[in-house]
């Protein structure tokens, strides 16, 4: 059955490649492999900004107090409280805190709907990990990644002062695990039809998640995006280039979550990015996953497997070292 799946999703991907070659033969004006969108040139993150979620659910009686921090990152067209909210509610019972900031570009940023370059969304996260490795030094700091947001967490991981990567449908088959036509096509619509976005309508139906309802209100969501532009697709391929490339430099333990059902994600050359990482490695493959994973039918599942493996997370080597040195009265802190 999950092979049966699986050769669809391949199918599907191939029919989006022809049909979005069918649209450059069409023959339309003319452009270049466009750089990032002007007007995103915002400041790198303000820690100010960076506030965790506060789920309205989770009542002060069953919050805990934290006991592991999660970053997490959304995937493209979402936001942070849209892919998280219920997620985060979740993980609070839990005693994990969870801050989800609104990528550059989407959700609240005052930068929506502009595409701001892999390069400067990897410099954002990278900040964003910093400013809360400094703010909680004694927990440990995961960084969770969806779909784009897998690709980018993969990316900024090489050095960074993390105790765990999760990676969830995640954007990583770039390198030489993209198909060189998949990347060819990418790259003449961005010449020809930058600003042109495609859907597949008409030609195949992708279907994200199982759960309608949550796909008909993020229908009606006005901070989500519609889908991607030329412009926008060859950018997404260039942060699986980045994942990609950054894999073998990621020391730190990763978890990858994939979906048997997603007709996204191509699950083997996913799997194959992920096991050049140079720390452990664990996967999990749920049968009735979709792409959606926190927000499928079964994500109630997905969402204790990942606070399972947070909360397993060893406390920051650096914070150990600095409570054995305050807890001998002869050793002079640094």
């Amino acid at each position: 059955m999950a092979t049966n799946g699986r050769r669809g999703a391949a199918l599907i991907r191939w029919r989006l490649l022809g049909a979005l070659a069918a649209l450059l033969l069409a023959g339309c004006s003319a452009g270049g492999p466009m750089p990032p969108v002007a007007g995103v040139a915002e400041a790198l993150p303000d820690p100010a900004t960076l506030v965790p979620l506060a789920p309205e659910t989770v009542r002060p009686a069953e919050a805990r107090q934290p006991r592991a921090v999660v970053l997490a990152v959304h995937g493209f067209g979402d936001h942070g409280a849209s892919t998280f909210g219920d997620t985060a509610a979740d993980w609070a019972a839990a005693g994990i805190l969870t801050y989800a900031p609104d990528r550059r570009g989407f959700g609240h940023s005052p930068s929506f709907g502009r595409w701001a370059g892999a390069d400067r969304l990897v410099a954002d996260l990278r900040a964003e990990i910093g400013i809360l490795r400094a703010r909680h030094p004694c927990l440990p700091l995961v960084v969770v990644g969806h779909s784009m947001g897998g690709g980018l967490a993969l990316a900024a991981a090489p050095g960074a002062p993390i105790d765990g990567l999760v990676l969830a449908a995640p954007a990583i088959w770039g390198g030489d695990a993209l198909n060189p036509l998949h990347r060819a096509a990418a790259w003449v619509a961005a010449l020809l039809v930058p600003e042109q976005r495609f859907t597949g309508e008409g030609v195949v139906r992708i279907q994200p998640s199982d759960n309608i309802e949550m796909l008909r209100a993020l229908a009606r969501d006005p901070l989500h995006h519609g889908p991607p532009s030329a412009r926008e697709l060859l950018g997404l391929v260039r942060v699986t280039d980045r994942a990609a490339a950054a894999a073998g430099e990621v020391t730190a333990p990763a978890l990858l979550l994939l979906g048997e059902k997603d007709e996204i994600v191509p699950e083997r050359a996913t799997a194959r990015v992920f096991a050049r990482l140079a720390g452990p490695r664990e996967t999990i493959r749920y049968p009735e996953g979709w792409h959606m994973l926190f927000r499928d039918l079964q994500a109630a599942r997905v969402r204790a497997d990942v606070a399972a493996w947070v909360l397993a997370r060893a406390r920051p080597a650096a914070c150990t070292a600095l409570r054995v040195a305050k807890a001998r009265p002869d050793t002079a802190l640094p």
